[in-house]
């Protein structure tokens, strides 16, 4: 059926969405396809108007899905469709209580990065995160439940973002992996980053700060990826942990390759 209704597809309707064409079919094929009264929708002349997406994505998935359908639009309502304001994951972790309004956007970013860290989507500095790394609404619920304490780490990368303008997302991250392998240390490594204590050249909390500073004096049109905060908080972690000299840190180029993205130890 889904075949069906794509030949008989608006001509001008608009461009389809391949990552989110992606979403539906994991989200089908694993059994969290839910049905939420947004509609296939058809015009008094049978062509489909609305929901090429996940048409498309039935047929991709090889497995049937529930939809409502709408038929008999009229060609006037086209103007109007899609026009209200949709909910975004933001909104759907508010609505299901999974984060706090004042947590939500950030407990969100966390989740993306930390399933895309976990999946070995972050390989190298210079990894970003987007289109096919993006995460349904069901997956990131399934996230959010299934991470300790991601709104406690929300509201601390929050607060270290003051003292170290990397991502939130990436300090987040940050805060859950150097947690699970020892608190202590954690304290203190972001304590250290919040009271500016720095033993002189080859430090690596001098180095780091150093570092983003450089990264960011470009103004307001410069932007460090998340994939590159993390390198640089996880190769700043393990000198911290070894007691090791850092002096720099190198990202690579496109040419020689970007430096791999150290797991914390």
């Amino acid at each position: 059926m889904a075949a069906e209704f794509l030949a008989a597809n608006i001509d001008r309707n608009r461009n389809v969405k391949k990552s989110r064409i992606s979403g539906y079919v994991r989200d089908i094929q694993s059994d969290n396809w839910v049905v939420t009264g947004e509609a296939l929708k058809f015009d008094v002349q049978g062509r489909l108007i609305d929901g090429q997406n996940r048409c498309h994505a039935i047929v991709s998935a090889g497995r049937g899905a529930w939809v409502l359908v709408v038929r008999g639009i009229s060609e006037e309502a086209l103007v109007v469709l899609d026009s209200g304001s949709a909910r975004n994951t933001g909104d759907m972790l508010i609505i299901t209580g999974l984060a706090e309004k004042a947590d939500a956007k950030d407990v969100g970013a966390i989740a993306r990065l930390h399933v895309a860290w976990k999946a070995g989507d972050v390989k190298h500095a210079a990894s970003h995160i987007g289109g096919s790394a993006q995460l349904t609404k069901t997956e990131m619920a399934e996230a959010v439940m299934s991470i300790p304490n991601i709104e406690f780490a929300a509201r601390h990368a929050r607060l270290m973002y003051r003292y170290l303008r990397l991502p939130v997302s990436a300090l987040g991250v940050a805060f859950l992996e150097f947690s699970a392998l020892d608190v202590d240390d954690t304290v203190e490594f972001f304590n250290r980053i919040r009271d500016g204590i720095q033993n002189g050249p080859g430090d690596p909390f001098l180095t780091l700060s150093r570092r983003v500073s450089n990264d960011l004096q470009g103004g307001a049109s410069r932007r460090i990826l998340p994939g590159q905060a993390l390198f640089y908080l996880f190769r700043t972690w393990n000198a911290f942990r070894n007691d090791e000299t850092l002096i720099k840190l190198q990202i690579g180029s496109p040419q020689a390759g970007f430096t791999p993205v150290p797991t914390p130890r």
